[in-house]
């Protein structure tokens, strides 16, 4: 008798492996639906990387910003991940442990999320006059921030609001 992984073609194992991704986009576009506090943080990365271009950051500022956010969406994942086995396995149930492991879920996200604001502020607050010449020098920046930011507010609060949200 021939072993598995000998009796698998290759085809087959690039079916699986290109499943895989299927299932991890479904899993990032299924907390995006559900989940305010992830709307919240992919909303931010476009500001981030316009910051990014404005300021011009140094290549390695700009892959610990890349690494970071990644880090949160990663985290946010996590967490939706934690919350729905607690919920899965508590069977609807409140109970403290249940409660314990959400907690500590949303609070590992937190601290991580703290961590990026401050290295945020470190990169981008000792360049807060690029960031301002750009907003004079192009008006048409602040119309965009403006209108940006609404879509986003709108995004995170509104949409997908009614149903699934489970950010409580």
């Amino acid at each position: 008798m021939r072993p598995l992984w000998r009796s698998m073609s290759i085809r087959t194992e690039l079916r699986q492996f290109i499943r895989s991704f299927r299932y991890a986009g479904s899993g990032i576009i299924s907390a995006v639906k559900t989940q305010r506090n992830m709307r919240f943080h992919m909303g931010a990365v476009v500001p981030v990387g316009v910051l990014e271009t404005v300021c011009k950051v140094s290549r390695s500022e700009m892959l610990a910003l890349l690494l970071t956010v990644g880090c949160v969406i990663a985290l946010e994942c996590l967490n939706t991940a934690v919350e729905s086995a607690v919920d899965l396995a508590s069977g609807g149930k409140r109970s403290h442990q249940a409660k314990l492991a959400k907690d500590c879920a949303a609070g590992a996200v937190l601290v991580f999320c703290v961590a990026a604001l401050i290295e945020a502020v470190m990169i981008f607050g000792t360049r807060y006059d690029i960031i301002i010449k750009a907003f004079i020098e192009e008006p048409w920046l602040i119309a965009a921030a403006v209108v940006y930011t609404v879509l986003w507010f709108v995004w995170v609060f509104v949409c997908f609001s009614k149903k699934g949200d489970t950010d409580k």
